[in-house]
Protein backbone atom coordinates (compact mmCIF):
# COMPACT_ATOMS: atom_id res chain seq x y z
CA UNK A 1 0.00 0.00 0.00
CA UNK A 2 1.31 3.44 -0.94
CA UNK A 3 2.54 5.77 1.78
CA UNK A 4 1.77 8.83 -0.37
CA UNK A 5 -0.94 11.19 0.91
CA UNK A 6 -0.55 14.24 -1.38
CA UNK A 7 0.51 14.84 -5.00
CA UNK A 8 2.07 18.18 -5.93
CA UNK A 9 2.16 18.89 -9.66
CA UNK A 10 4.09 21.45 -11.63
CA UNK A 11 1.77 22.93 -14.26
CA UNK A 12 3.59 23.81 -17.49
CA UNK A 13 4.99 20.65 -19.00
CA UNK A 14 3.11 18.39 -16.55
CA UNK A 15 -0.57 19.40 -16.70
CA UNK A 16 -0.43 21.36 -19.97
CA UNK A 17 1.96 20.72 -22.85
CA UNK A 18 3.16 24.30 -23.09
CA UNK A 19 6.96 24.26 -22.99
CA UNK A 20 7.30 23.95 -26.79
CA UNK A 21 4.90 26.88 -27.13
CA UNK A 22 7.00 29.02 -24.81
CA UNK A 23 10.07 28.01 -26.82
CA UNK A 24 8.37 29.29 -29.96
CA UNK A 25 7.47 32.57 -28.25
CA UNK A 26 10.99 32.88 -26.84
CA UNK A 27 12.63 32.37 -30.22
CA UNK A 28 10.50 35.11 -31.77
CA UNK A 29 11.26 37.45 -28.87
CA UNK A 30 15.01 36.74 -28.90
CA UNK A 31 15.20 37.57 -32.60
CA UNK A 32 13.16 40.74 -32.03
CA UNK A 33 15.48 41.87 -29.21
CA UNK A 34 18.74 40.85 -30.89
CA UNK A 35 19.56 38.26 -28.23
CA UNK A 36 21.37 35.09 -29.28
CA UNK A 37 20.06 32.08 -27.39
CA UNK A 38 20.51 28.44 -28.36
CA UNK A 39 17.80 25.79 -28.11
CA UNK A 40 20.07 24.00 -25.64
CA UNK A 41 20.09 26.97 -23.26
CA UNK A 42 16.34 27.47 -23.56
CA UNK A 43 15.64 23.81 -22.83
CA UNK A 44 18.22 23.17 -20.11
CA UNK A 45 19.34 26.37 -18.43
CA UNK A 46 15.95 28.05 -18.30
CA UNK A 47 13.40 25.20 -18.28
CA UNK A 48 11.21 25.67 -15.20
CA UNK A 49 12.92 28.89 -14.09
CA UNK A 50 10.71 31.73 -12.82
CA UNK A 51 10.33 34.49 -15.42
CA UNK A 52 11.66 37.16 -13.05
CA UNK A 53 14.84 35.15 -12.52
CA UNK A 54 15.27 34.83 -16.29
CA UNK A 55 14.91 38.58 -16.69
CA UNK A 56 17.53 39.19 -14.01
CA UNK A 57 20.00 37.05 -15.97
CA UNK A 58 19.15 38.78 -19.26
CA UNK A 59 19.58 42.23 -17.66
CA UNK A 60 23.01 41.19 -16.49
CA UNK A 61 24.09 39.53 -19.74
CA UNK A 62 22.39 41.67 -22.42
CA UNK A 63 21.54 44.98 -20.77
CA UNK A 64 18.30 46.66 -19.77
CA UNK A 65 17.21 47.91 -23.19
CA UNK A 66 17.34 44.57 -24.98
CA UNK A 67 15.80 42.83 -21.96
CA UNK A 68 12.84 45.23 -21.99
CA UNK A 69 12.33 44.66 -25.72
CA UNK A 70 12.48 40.91 -25.15
CA UNK A 71 10.05 41.05 -22.20
CA UNK A 72 7.39 43.01 -24.09
CA UNK A 73 7.63 40.76 -27.13
CA UNK A 74 7.69 37.44 -25.28
CA UNK A 75 4.65 38.40 -23.21
CA UNK A 76 2.55 39.24 -26.29
CA UNK A 77 3.83 36.21 -28.22
CA UNK A 78 3.19 33.83 -25.32
CA UNK A 79 -0.40 34.99 -24.96
CA UNK A 80 -1.03 34.71 -28.71
CA UNK A 81 0.52 31.26 -29.10
CA UNK A 82 -0.88 29.78 -25.88
CA UNK A 83 -4.40 30.94 -26.71
CA UNK A 84 -4.18 29.37 -30.16
CA UNK A 85 -2.32 26.11 -29.50
CA UNK A 86 -2.47 25.03 -25.84
CA UNK A 87 -3.32 21.39 -25.10
CA UNK A 88 -3.31 19.22 -21.98
CA UNK A 89 -0.67 16.56 -21.44
CA UNK A 90 -2.20 13.30 -22.73
CA UNK A 91 -4.08 11.30 -20.06
CA UNK A 92 -3.47 13.78 -17.20
CA UNK A 93 -7.14 14.85 -17.13
CA UNK A 94 -8.23 11.23 -16.77
CA UNK A 95 -5.80 10.78 -13.91
CA UNK A 96 -7.01 13.88 -12.07
CA UNK A 97 -10.64 12.89 -12.51
CA UNK A 98 -10.11 9.41 -11.04
CA UNK A 99 -7.37 9.72 -8.41
CA UNK A 100 -8.43 9.32 -4.79
CA UNK A 101 -5.47 11.40 -3.58
CA UNK A 102 -5.63 15.15 -2.96
CA UNK A 103 -3.34 17.25 -5.15
CA UNK A 104 -1.94 20.76 -5.46
CA UNK A 105 -0.44 22.80 -8.29
CA UNK A 106 2.88 24.53 -7.61
CA UNK A 107 3.99 26.54 -10.65
CA UNK A 108 6.82 28.99 -11.29
CA UNK A 109 4.25 31.24 -12.97
CA UNK A 110 1.79 33.73 -11.50
CA UNK A 111 -1.50 32.09 -10.54
CA UNK A 112 -3.43 34.52 -12.77
CA UNK A 113 -1.61 33.14 -15.82
CA UNK A 114 -2.17 29.56 -14.68
CA UNK A 115 -5.87 30.27 -14.19
CA UNK A 116 -6.07 31.69 -17.72
CA UNK A 117 -4.62 28.48 -19.19
CA UNK A 118 -7.06 26.41 -17.11
CA UNK A 119 -9.94 28.48 -18.49
CA UNK A 120 -8.71 27.99 -22.06
CA UNK A 121 -8.98 24.22 -21.63
CA UNK A 122 -12.24 24.37 -19.64
CA UNK A 123 -10.86 22.27 -16.80
CA UNK A 124 -11.49 24.62 -13.90
CA UNK A 125 -13.52 21.98 -12.04
CA UNK A 126 -10.27 20.11 -11.39
CA UNK A 127 -8.42 23.01 -9.76
CA UNK A 128 -10.63 24.56 -7.12
CA UNK A 129 -8.48 26.57 -4.67
CA UNK A 130 -5.35 24.44 -5.09
CA UNK A 131 -3.15 26.77 -7.18
CA UNK A 132 0.17 28.09 -5.94
CA UNK A 133 2.48 30.33 -7.97
CA UNK A 134 5.22 32.90 -7.76
CA UNK A 135 2.77 35.32 -6.10
CA UNK A 136 2.03 32.79 -3.35
CA UNK A 137 5.49 32.64 -1.76
CA UNK A 138 8.57 34.75 -1.12
CA UNK A 139 10.85 32.68 -3.36
CA UNK A 140 10.03 30.52 -6.40
CA UNK A 141 11.60 27.16 -7.23
CA UNK A 142 14.35 25.99 -6.71
CA UNK A 143 13.43 27.33 -3.25
CA UNK A 144 11.09 24.82 -1.59
CA UNK A 145 8.59 27.44 -0.39
CA UNK A 146 5.70 26.43 -2.68
CA UNK A 147 5.99 22.76 -1.84
CA UNK A 148 6.15 23.54 1.87
CA UNK A 149 3.03 25.69 1.59
CA UNK A 150 1.07 22.99 -0.26
CA UNK A 151 1.98 20.32 2.30
CA UNK A 152 1.29 22.62 5.23
CA UNK A 153 -2.12 23.62 3.85
CA UNK A 154 -3.06 19.94 3.72
CA UNK A 155 -1.37 19.04 7.02
CA UNK A 156 0.71 16.43 5.21
CA UNK A 157 4.20 15.33 6.26
CA UNK A 158 6.80 16.12 3.61
CA UNK A 159 7.84 12.49 3.21
CA UNK A 160 4.21 11.62 2.39
CA UNK A 161 4.23 13.94 -0.63
CA UNK A 162 5.08 13.05 -4.22
CA UNK A 163 6.07 15.85 -6.62
CA UNK A 164 5.64 15.54 -10.40
CA UNK A 165 8.01 17.85 -12.27
CA UNK A 166 9.53 18.32 -15.70
CA UNK A 167 12.24 20.76 -14.59
CA UNK A 168 15.36 20.40 -12.48
CA UNK A 169 14.45 23.30 -10.18
CA UNK A 170 11.28 21.60 -8.96
CA UNK A 171 13.10 18.28 -8.56
CA UNK A 172 15.76 19.99 -6.45
CA UNK A 173 13.15 21.72 -4.28
CA UNK A 174 11.26 18.49 -3.64
CA UNK A 175 14.47 16.61 -2.86
CA UNK A 176 15.48 19.31 -0.39
CA UNK A 177 12.31 18.70 1.65
CA UNK A 178 12.49 14.92 1.57
CA UNK A 179 9.49 14.67 -0.75
CA UNK A 180 9.50 12.04 -3.52
CA UNK A 181 10.36 13.79 -6.83
CA UNK A 182 9.18 12.16 -10.07
CA UNK A 183 10.56 13.44 -13.38
CA UNK A 184 8.12 13.64 -16.31
CA UNK A 185 9.45 13.61 -19.89
CA UNK A 186 6.32 13.04 -21.99
CA UNK A 187 6.03 16.45 -23.61
CA UNK A 188 5.72 17.01 -27.37
CA UNK A 189 9.06 18.83 -27.44
CA UNK A 190 11.92 16.49 -26.52
CA UNK A 191 14.68 18.14 -24.50
CA UNK A 192 18.27 16.99 -25.00
CA UNK A 193 19.42 14.87 -22.03
CA UNK A 194 16.12 15.59 -20.25
CA UNK A 195 16.01 12.26 -18.46
CA UNK A 196 19.64 12.48 -17.37
CA UNK A 197 19.25 16.09 -16.18
CA UNK A 198 16.24 15.18 -14.03
CA UNK A 199 18.06 12.14 -12.65
CA UNK A 200 21.11 14.23 -11.82
CA UNK A 201 18.87 16.75 -10.04
CA UNK A 202 17.61 13.97 -7.76
CA UNK A 203 14.49 12.49 -9.38
CA UNK A 204 13.39 9.24 -7.74
CA UNK A 205 12.41 7.92 -11.17
CA UNK A 206 11.53 9.16 -14.66
CA UNK A 207 8.36 8.41 -16.64
CA UNK A 208 6.87 9.64 -19.90
CA UNK A 209 3.23 8.55 -19.88
CA UNK A 210 0.62 9.78 -17.40
CA UNK A 211 -1.10 6.39 -17.60
CA UNK A 212 1.86 5.11 -15.56
CA UNK A 213 1.42 7.55 -12.70
CA UNK A 214 -1.21 5.73 -10.64
CA UNK A 215 0.85 2.53 -10.53
CA UNK A 216 4.05 4.45 -9.77
CA UNK A 217 2.43 6.15 -6.77
CA UNK A 218 0.86 2.89 -5.60
CA UNK A 219 4.32 1.32 -5.38
CA UNK A 220 5.94 4.14 -3.38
Amino acid sequence: MSSIELIIFDFDGVIVDSEHLYNKANKNAFIHAGIEMSDHDINTRFLGMAFKDMLDIFNRDYGTERTQIYEAKVNSESIRIIEQELTAIPHIIEFLETTHLPYFIASNAHTDWTEHKIELLNIGHLFDDILLGTNSVAKPKPAPDMFKLAADKMGTAYDKCVVVEDGIYGIQAAKHLGMVPLGFTGQVSKVHNHQQNLTNAGAHLIFDDMRQLANIIAEL
